[in-house]
């Protein structure tokens, strides 16, 4: 059973919401919206990147570890092969009937993925009691869970909330977010940086600013291996970080990026010289 789900999106703006927002009056098209208010969050933000409530995922990349860190199950749900509805509800099955001790990574998962999927399990009625820590038990008669605080929990297990347990990396280890001190850093390293200085291949061919163009392409399969050469980056940096607090030792860590280079390689060997692990391999530096 899976002890770590490493997580990675990429989305397209949900132009028809954009529309709802930005033309009421029903007067401009689908793109004319779209370029008003990227036009409009420049001026405001200096930034055309769309609030949380606009990003539709069009790819969801998992990658499943056991707890000896060797890889497990690794895929990707793509708009080329489902509904992007179905994208969000796939991934929230997964997680909510996954094993009772794993643990999320992400690189900005707190920030952008889980925000950006938990929205759109709102928009598509989901029920997410596992992630909100719902399923507390309840006193005789009661109808409704009992405070935290309440004299009869002391010395009871909490039942985990994945997302009010910020500092808790047992429940959603998210690398941007711990690798910053959780913010006192001014300035955040990327995931290419960092994936470049402990010797992956970083970002190389596309970056999260060209998913949008590819999507208009149709060139869903591109995102999609994008999508799923970061989710790995994510998985093999969460391995280093592991090593550098001592989660691990250094036999360990070597033992667990052999393992990881090994499935890859088996992987690739099974889709033909052309599968993007192929190149994955080649760029990544021993």
């Amino acid at each position: 059973m899976a002890h770590y789900l490493v997580l990675d999106i990429e989305t397209r703006v949900d132009k028809e919401l954009v529309k709802k927002i930005y033309d009421p009056e029903n007067t401009l098209t689908l793109d004319q919206a779209y370029d008003l208010a990227r036009d409009k969050l420049l001026e405001r933000n200096q930034s055309d990147f769309f609030p949380i409530p606009f990003h539709i995922p069009i790819a969801v990349a998992t990658l499943q570890a056991g707890e000896d860190y060797r890889i497990q199950a690794f895929g990707c749900w793509g708009a080329d092969r489902f509904t992007e509805d179905d994208i969000v509800c796939r991934f929230w099955q997964q997680f909510e009937s996954g094993g009772p001790k794993i643990t999320l990574v992400t690189f900005n998962g707190r920030g952008f993925d889980l925000p950006v999927l938990e929205t759109r399990a709102m928009k598509n009625c989901l029920s997410l009691p596992r992630y909100f820590g719902a399923d507390r038990p309840q006193s005789q008669g009661a109808q409704v869970p009992e405070p935290e605080f309440a004299p009869q929990y002391l010395g009871r297990e909490r039942i985990p909330n994945y997302r009010r347990e910020r500092y808790d990396e047992k429940l959603h280890f998210d690398l941007c977010d711990y690798l910053s001190n959780y913010g006192a850093v001014y300035r955040r390293g990327s995931l290419d940086l960092l994936a470049k200085l402990i010797g992956l291949p970083g970002k190389y061919t596309i970056a999260g600013n060209d998913v949008e163009y590819l999507y208009r392409q149709g060139r869903q399969k591109e995102i999609n291996q994008y999508c799923m050469t970061d989710v790995l980056q994510t998985y093999l940096l969460f391995l280093r970080v592991e090593l550098l607090r001592g989660k691990m030792d250094t036999a360990r860590h070597k033992a667990a990026v052999a393992a990881a280079r090994e499935d890859l390689a088996l992987r690739a060997s099974n889709a033909g010289p052309e599968n993007f692990l192929t190149d994955f391999l080649q760029r990544w530096s021993e």
